[in-house]
């Protein structure tokens, strides 16, 4: 097989497996199918095709070309770990996506919409019972997940990496020990600005810090006290208002929003891409309050990336990145727009005193979520220090680490539900680090209201042409900031808290 053949490949596929997530997630259709698609490139997916790329790579001069290559390479070892997994990973989904949470009384929901629950509902008790019937369903699939994983664990054996952690440091090219150490230094910094925020909620709650259930965590993190002004009537138009001029997402011939509300939705908003530059589609649940918002920006920020990336670069450039946490910088660029006082008093009139306080109040939801997802990641990096298979040992881990890491009691129930693949945590974190660099720059470049300017609109549309050619911290360098650094988040917090 030629190399073009296997781009042609890779497009094609991509094309199928992202339109199949995208129709299980959006609740237009039950079972997710993911494996049959998989098999129809079973000659991509193959130690045939990656010798074939590794051959081009290897061949290829330094540059943009090799660079595709590589990707290329990373892309066909993905694919077939997803080829092992891919029956799997469809029980999973499916088991997810038809499964029945049982509560107290009798009432049965669908698992989405139990997850939906624990953020609007306002009865403390409830939210425990709706948490804990949903860990119930977790549990179910530990088995299916384990064997999942030992089949991922075989594949990257065949490569010839002696671990999980090591794969994906290779692909990545990340440290996750010097990361891990930056995170740690950033969160002691932090931690008594997140204590002194988070232990009235949890008192609220009936709890304390230490002993307070995980469940809460989602109802603290929607704010619910700002309900009235988040309310799910001003949510489109405010987004309307916010995404115009140079960042109308609503406009983008390329992206295609989905604001429907089906019990079988995943509550979560995300962002599914068939191709980069050609079709984006944008999906969340509106249900009112904070977290409307916030997601629905979180996601434009995707949906702008890749909507406005430019084919001509090549689809591997497009659609291929090194990691997703430069992805992960534009999508906490757009959503970090909503903390500002700014952006508060001008979206919902709200007096200077208002917005400062509901600004201070986002600024500590996102760090109560760094807390979270280096706790998250913490977790995963002992895990697969060790036997990731040994249950016994994982669910211990999962509920200390997420336990001390947060304040929160959590559970070992999710302990592989709450589980990315590949170390996206770590993703997300390094690109909260360079967000809060990136946000520091685009101030000083275009003002306080950059998010309005046309220049810097324009500056932004020329990043994301570029694709995912570059890399987050590359991107925070390139504006003169400091990669790898977690001094302007720290700064943020110290100066909102």
């Amino acid at each position: 097989m030629t190399y073009e053949e296997i781009v042609d490949g890779l497009r094609s596929s991509y094309r199928e497996i992202e339109n199949e997530g995208r129709l299980v997630s959006a609740g237009l259709k039950k079972e997710k199918q993911t494996a049959e698609i998989v098999e129809r490139y079973a000659w991509l997916y193959s130690d045939e095709a990656l010798k074939a790329a590794s051959t081009v790579e290897r061949e290829t001069p330094e540059g943009t070309d090799r660079e595709a290559a590589r990707r290329v390479r990373s892309a066909i070892m993905q694919g077939i770990i997803g080829r092992r997994t891919a029956a799997l990973d469809d029980r999973l989904a499916t088991h997810y996506g038809t499964s029945k949470v049982s509560l107290p009384g009798g009432e049965e929901v669908a698992f989405f919409t139990a997850q939906a629950m624990l953020v609007r509902e306002p009865d403390p008790r409830r939210r425990e019972q709706v948490g804990e019937a949903a860990a119930k369903v977790m549990a179910e699939v530990d088995d299916l997940a384990l064997e999942a994983m030992s089949t991922t664990l075989d594949v990257i054996k065949s490569f010839g990496h002696k671990s999980y952690s090591s794969f994906w440091s290779d692909l990545k090219g990340v440290d996750y020990n010097k990361l891990q150490a930056e995170l740690v230094r950033v969160a002691d910094a932090c931690c008594e600005s997140y204590k002194r925020w988070i232990s009235p909620r949890m008192k609220a709650a009936g709890s304390r810090y230490g002993e307070c259930s995980r469940w809460h965590l989602s109802y603290f993190r929607d704010l619910p006290e700002y309900d009235a002004i988040y309310s799910r009537e001003a949510f489109e138009p405010a987004m309307r208002r916010t995404f115009a001029g140079e960042l109308n997402v609503f406009t983008l011939p390329t992206v295609h929003i989905d604001l429907e509300n089906r019990p079988a939705k995943d509550p979560r908003a995300s962002v599914w891409v068939p191709e980069a530059g050609v079709e984006v589609h944008l999906l969340t649940r509106p249900l009112g309050g904070h977290l409307d918002y916030s997601a629905f920006m979180h996601e434009s920020g995707h949906a702008l990336h890749f909507g406005l990336t430019d084919p001509a670069i090549g689809w591997p450039l497009a659609n291929l990145g090194r990691s997703m946490a430069y992805a992960e910088v534009w999508s906490y660029l757009m959503d970090g727009i909503g903390s500002e006082p700014l952006w508060l008093r001008e979206t919902f009139d709200l007096e200077e005193t208002k917005a400062d306080s509901i600004a201070a109040d986002l600024v500590a939801v996102d760090l109560m979520m760094f807390m979270r997802y280096s706790a998250k990641l913490a977790y995963e990096l002992e895990l697969f220090a060790g036997d990731p298979l040994d249950r016994d040992r994982g669910r211990e881990l999962y509920a200390r680490i997420l336990s001390e890491g947060t304040g929160f009691a959590y559970g070992p129930e999710p302990w592989q539900f709450d589980r990315d693949p590949g170390f996206y945590s770590a993703d997300y974190l390094r690109a909260w680090l360079a967000q809060a660099a990136f946000h520091q720059r685009l101030g000083e470049m275009f003002g306080a209201r950059w998010w309005t300017k046309a220049e810097a609109g324009h500056w932004l549309r020329e990043q994301w042409r570029k694709g995912s050619i570059p890399e987050a911290e590359e991107t925070v360098a390139a504006v003169g900031g400091k990669p790898w650094s977690g001094d302007a988040l720290i700064d943020v917090i110290r100066q909102r808290l």
